[in-house]
């Protein structure tokens, strides 16, 4: 609202020109008030939509980017690493079970293992891609030496059979034993 919009109105008005002007100044502050709370209003409306619109700006930033992301690749490259994971410890429960078949008649292989110089001991690959252990040898007699208790008794025979005490009979290949019963089918004699 404009002052001279005012005066026009209050020109016809018969009162003294010092109350018309105390009269449109009070209504031009009582304006001037509402104009500027609306002024205020306008612009946290204007902030809030320039905030909002960097907002989205950025998100749409972060869409673009994420759209550009290869899922597929993603994946495939987690699948080789999770090969070549899986692979090493194939390779390291190789690797564990030629040396535990290296340190025979031990009763802890973890006790035992535990005694040697792990610098010490090679692994390489035969050509049937089985893991043979190397510079172990020295090391397990120098323990069986040192800490026989952790051993089985070897075999002293040398044959590799278990006795098991006792006097054993060769098998036999006859259908009949002689536990004191009278079989179900008596055996004819033939004589």
């Amino acid at each position: 609202m404009k002052r001279s919009f005012l005066e026009g109105l209050f020109k016809d008005l018969e009162a003294e020109d010092s109350v018309k002007k105390n009269i449109i100044d009070s209504i031009m502050t009582e304006n001037g008030n509402d104009v500027n709370a609306e002024k205020t209003k306008t612009l946290t409306v204007q902030n809030d939509l320039k905030v909002k619109e960097g907002l989205i700006e950025e998100l749409n930033t972060k869409i673009k980017e994420a759209g550009s992301v290869d899922i597929e690749e993603i994946k495939r490259v987690a699948k080789e690493e999770g090969f070549a994971e899986g692979s090493k410890e194939v390779e390291e429960f190789k690797k564990t079970n030629a040396l535990k078949n290296s340190i025979k008649g031990a009763k802890d292989f973890d006790l035992v293992y535990s005694k040697l110089d792990k610098e010490k001991i090679k692994y390489e690959k035969d050509d049937k891609g089985e893991y043979v252990v190397s510079g172990i040898d020295e090391q397990i007699k120098d323990v069986r030496e040192k800490y026989s208790f952790l051993f089985e008794e070897e075999d002293e025979t040398g044959d590799g059979e278990i006795n098991l005490g006792g006097e054993h009979k060769g098998g036999s290949s006859t259908p009949e034993f002689n536990f004191g019963f009278t079989p179900i089918h008596p055996i004819e004699n033939k004589e």
